[in-house]
């Protein structure tokens, strides 16, 4: 009987256990919510100009290297801060969907399609 109560005790202890770190993790998920990062605009501008000069000249065209090198410049990056940059949103999971958003809005914007209306639900003030 004892043993039973004991491995009672060592379950309740570590269901409360489990629950504690539950809600610590949601806390922590909602607090660092994708929607409060920002992407940085400039590597947006610069990712989307560069992949229209790709999709234009071909990857390996020199025309290409030199719209891209050109590309680059005005927005302040060389090749290798550019990548740097670019594979610094691609490791880290909650820039890259910020980002990808981005990149999508400003494509869209290029092509004239406009931005999606958000449906407005009772009770919201926007």
């Amino acid at each position: 009987m004892a043993r039973f109560t004991q491995d009672m005790a060592n379950e309740a202890r570590a269901t409360a256990f489990r629950f504690a770190f539950a809600v610590l993790a949601a806390f922590l998920l909602a607090s660092c919510s994708k929607e409060d990062i920002k992407p940085d605009m400039r590597l947006v501008e610069a990712f989307v100009e560069v992949r229209i000069i790709e999709q234009n000249y071909g990857a390996e065209a020199p025309a290409a290297r030199l719209a891209r090198q050109a590309t680059l410049k005005k927005y302040g990056y060389t090749t290798e801060t550019f990548t740097q940059a670019c594979d610094a949103v691609l490791n880290d999971d909650a820039m890259w969907l910020p980002f990808e958003r981005a990149v999508t809005e400003r494509i869209d914007s290029l092509l004239g399609i406009p931005k999606p209306v958000k449906e407005k639900k009772k009770g919201d003030k926007k």
